[in-house]
């Protein structure tokens, strides 16, 4: 079966082969679990492989919210976890490490510490913050380009 798979041009999707007998699954997988989530099953249909496609990932909010998602972690969760902190670049981060992080953040400008707990801390996507300020979300990451390059200074 073909799947049609939009992840950033809506005009060009990226065309995947998919067995028959994978999709079956995919489809009874999808059908299950959204019974168990109704509240009238009545009204539960079984959806195509393509419309499962379409609404659950080809859509622009579900692709936003896997690119926040993957950009913001909670340096607190882990910690409170006993967890290091790996960053971008693998680089881990330990305990006395995160102190002089957290020392680091306590120098930077309220208004800074503000955001990067919102980003960090609360888990508010930028575009939301963005949203809230009345700002382009280009300005919070420029923001945040700034406060990482003053905590790498400091």
């Amino acid at each position: 079966m073909r799947i049609e798979v939009y992840y950033e041009d809506k005009n060009n999707p990226t065309i995947l082969d998919v067995p028959d007998d994978q999709c079956e699954i995919w489809v009874e997988d999808d059908y299950r679990r959204r019974l168990s989530e109704a509240e009238d099953n009545s009204t539960v249909e079984k959806r195509t492989v393509q419309q499962i496609m379409n609404e659950d990932f080809n859509n622009l909010t579900f692709n936003n919210n896997q690119t926040e998602t993957r950009r913001h972690v909670s340096l607190d969760a882990l910690e409170k976890l006993g967890m290091d902190f790996v960053g971008e670049q693998g680089v881990t981060i330990d305990g006395e490490e995160f102190a002089e992080l957290r020392d680091a953040i306590a120098k930077l400008k309220p208004e800074q510490q503000e955001l990067l707990k919102k980003v960090f801390w609360e888990g508010i996507k930028q575009v939301d913050i963005a949203k809230s300020e009345g700002v382009d979300d280009s300005a919070i990451s420029w923001r945040l380009a700034r406060i990482y390059k003053r905590l790498k200074k400091i």
